[in-house]
């Protein structure tokens, strides 16, 4: 385990006056469906099943629809000349960091290149579906003007709607070759080509599956442009211009709200240790295949197993919609390629890794327990137990380059190497050395951890340079050109410990960052072989928790390699709340969402019968907390509640207060204690009243916040409770 604090050298490296170093988590690439990615328990890797369709689906006919147009993306130099190819004269201009030496960074670019892009190929990816907002959770009495209003919104919010149903397929499209035994990936290409037309007169009430909806149809159509062989590769039917096929799928009717809706039956786990999803990142699991006896390692549901599958609960709670999405071989066009050729291209002759900083802007804040023998704290994934305020974020990282990021078979057991340590906690390996997060504003001894799975994920360019396939899963890793390694926010340890963290101003930024290979262990360049064709290793100058010396693969790396490894963006923070406390960003509604909540001081007259407020004075004498509300730890606590205007009801959600960290820790939905819709008129909601969960949280307290049920042109009013 790589920790700050323990590393002497490595820590004199990365601790620079007031930012907060600490290693990237490569834990769980977003290896969705990454059943490779699992272990069994002699330390070998598992097989990965082929779990897929019973019937492959039929071709269907596609249809033309325009494209939008895109800037060219690949960069042009002044000169035209091609780059020097690497040699071992470049190593030596760039070299690898040494151990103690800090890594600077950079607002140097790599070198900009012109060449003219090989013969590639073209597939048109099209597909026609419906999508549309449940009504099912909103009261009759209030239904039909939200109606009206949803009727109002603009064709955006319907375009947008449809991309997160679009952005379901993902999951089974990039990890194609796990769904059938002989084919590769097909993955969509990347959203900034994405072209979403609505193609009804107006939004229409449905019912699908015996639920209410407001519905609109659309048509998605996008253009893939790759390598030649590609299109026989991700599918024998492609091979050659006029192939058709259309992969099938059948997804919720609203997109929204999967996990609060459905719990873990649609969500795919393999590959991912238990708890990885949440109600945010629920979509990238997403697998309609999922089955509620597919449990275990290699199975859907490894955190728990679910009562249905994934269609019986789609049906039951959301509706359903069947489609697929459909690809052709296009004839070579030129006009075409330059009109949708999209990424970076650095360098011909190797690969180059590049931080993609905007998707450091997919941030939340949430807060969490952890007990003292929690995986995080083995890990050092949190400064401490208890109740815990993390920072989760997404961290990708792309090769821009037109040859593959290598890495190669995982090593189990290397006595001699050390590049992958098992950790016996999680079930899995570490990888030295992937990268640094650096989070900049206070001087915090923040968790560490190394990451594990370094592999393709996504494929975020569209060119002649980038492989629509490729063979890299967590025991045989390495990131394809064109593609990324991803983690998403809500993976395990994906986060900042920010529990210490001041923020004394409302809206108080602060800097989060990725520094990408650091030390040069991932070969952005060409590997040293020796005369037998292995790698040929060197000392690191770092060494594991046990004292033994880790090695790294010599490599003679691409000029200016480091240049684009490191990016930051700007993270705003609160005092306290957390995600559930922002404002709504995609105009979500209902009582489940995870947004638009706001904490509630007041509101709430406990009466306790008289035993039970014997045995609470007894218990504690303390006056209450602001913002916290008492009961009696174990106990079932009745609360009839309602609002002043029955017009605009409210959402009120119960969650547990923290007497450590002296707030309520706004809770989601799947953590809450109570959750209701209130109205005007008053209606009872029970829940049990929080036992304590160690010494320092005896329990007994609890918090409210509200949230308007039509968050977007409703406002908040107060919920009124009496307890007894």
């Amino acid at each position: 385990m790589d920790t700050i604090g323990t590393d002497s050298q490595k820590t004199a490296r990365r601790q620079p006056k007031f930012v907060l170093i600490f290693t990237f988590l490569g834990l769980l690439a977003l290896t969705i469906a990454l059943a490779s990615c699992q272990w069994d328990s002699q330390g070998e890797p598992s097989p990965s099943p082929v779990a897929g369709l019973k019937e492959q689906p039929t071709a269907t006919q596609g249809v033309e629809q325009p494209i939008e147009e895109n800037d060219l993306s690949i960069t042009e130099t002044p000169n035209g000349d091609k780059p020097a190819s690497t040699a071992v004269a470049t190593k030596q201009a760039t070299p690898v960091p040494e151990i103690g030496e800090p890594v600077s960074a950079s607002t140097a670019t790599p070198p900009e290149m012109s060449v003219d892009a090989p013969e590639g190929a073209l597939l048109s990816v099209e597909m026609e579906s419906r999508v549309g907002v449940l009504l099912d959770e909103i009261p009759g009495e209030v239904r039909d003007r939200i109606l009206e209003s949803l009727r109002d919104r603009p064709e955006s919010f319907w375009r947008e709607l449809a991309r997160r149903q679009i952005r379901l397929t993902k999951r089974r499209l990039n990890f194609r070759n796990f769904v059938y035994a002989d084919r590769g990936q097909l993955p969509l290409p990347p959203e900034e080509l994405w072209s979403i037309q609505i193609t009804s007169d107006e939004p229409q009430r449905e019912s699908i599956d015996g639920h209410d909806l407001l519905m609109v149809h659309y048509t998605f159509t996008s253009t893939l442009l790759t390598d030649a062989d590609s299109p026989g590769a991700a599918e024998p039917e492609l091979q050659a211009p006029g192939g058709k096929w259309a992969e099938p799928f059948i997804l919720p009717a609203d997109p929204d709200l999967l996990l609060q809706r459905t719990g873990n039956a649609c969500l795919n786990e393999a590959g991912f240790p238990p708890g990885s999803f949440d109600s945010e990142n629920a979509w990238v699991f997403f697998d309609y295949t999922c089955e509620a006896d597919s449990g275990g390692v290699l199975g859907c549901h490894r955190s728990r197993l679910h009562q249905q599958s994934c269609l019986e609960a789609l049906n039951g709670r959301v509706g359903t919609v069947e489609t697929g999405v459909r690809f052709e071989h296009l004839d070579w066009d030129p006009d075409l390629a330059d009109s949708v050729r999209l990424g970076e291209l650095t360098h011909l002759d190797g690969p180059d890794l590049q931080v993609v900083g905007d998707d450091l802007e997919v941030n939340r804040v949430i807060y969490r327990y952890f007990p003292e023998d929690s995986c995080a704290l083995v890990e050092q994934c949190v400064s401490g137990s208890g109740w815990r305020r993390l920072l989760q974020f997404n961290a990708t990282v792309h090769n821009v380059g037109a040859e593959t990021m290598y890495i190669g078979p995982v090593v189990a057991e290397n006595p001699v190497h050390n590049l992958f340590q098992y950790n016996a906690c999680h079930a899995h390996y570490h990888f030295s050395d992937y990268g640094d997060f650096t989070f900049a504003g206070e001087e915090e001894n923040l968790s560490s951890k190394q990451a594990f799975c370094v592999e393709s994920t996504n494929r975020f360019s569209n060119n002649e340079w980038s492989p629509l396939t490729h063979d890299y899963t967590c025991r045989f890793q390495g990131v394809q050109a064109g593609w990324v390694d991803e983690y998403v926010a809500g993976l395990d340890c994906q986060w900042i410990d920010i529990t210490d963290v001041e923020v004394v101003d409302e809206g108080e930024t602060f800097s989060l960052g990725l520094v990408s290979n650091p030390d040069g262990f991932l070969c952005e360049g060409d590997l040293v072989l020796d005369d037998e064709g292995n790698p040929v290793w060197e000392p690191s100058g770092q060494t594991t928790p046990a004292g033994a010396p880790i090695n790294r693969p010599q490599c003679d790396f691409v000029p200016d390699w480091d240049v684009n490894n490191d990016d930051s963006r700007g993270v705003s923070l609160m005092p306290t709340g957390s995600f559930v406390t922002e404002p709504c960003s995609d105009g979500q509604l209902g009582p489940l969402r995870n947004c638009g909540f706001k904490s509630q001081l007041d509101g709430i007259e406990i009466e306790r019968p008289e035993e039970s407020a014997r045995r609470a004075s007894a218990r504690d004498e303390v006056e209450t907390p602001e913002g916290a509300f008492p009961c009696t730890p174990g106990e079932s606590v009745r609360l009839t509640c309602n609002v002043e205007d029955g017009n605009v009801p409210q959402v009120m959600r119960l969650c547990e207060y923290s007497t450590v960290l002296g707030t309520g820790v706004a809770c989601a939905f799947g953590e809450s204690l109570a959750n209701a819709t209130v109205t005007g008129e008053a209606a009872g909601f029970e829940f049990i009243c929080p036992i304590g969960r160690d010494e320092d949280e005896p329990g007994g307290l609890f918090s409210l916040y509200t949230a308007p049920l039509f968050g977007d042109e409703d406002e908040h009013q107060p919920i009124n409770c009496l307890s007894k």
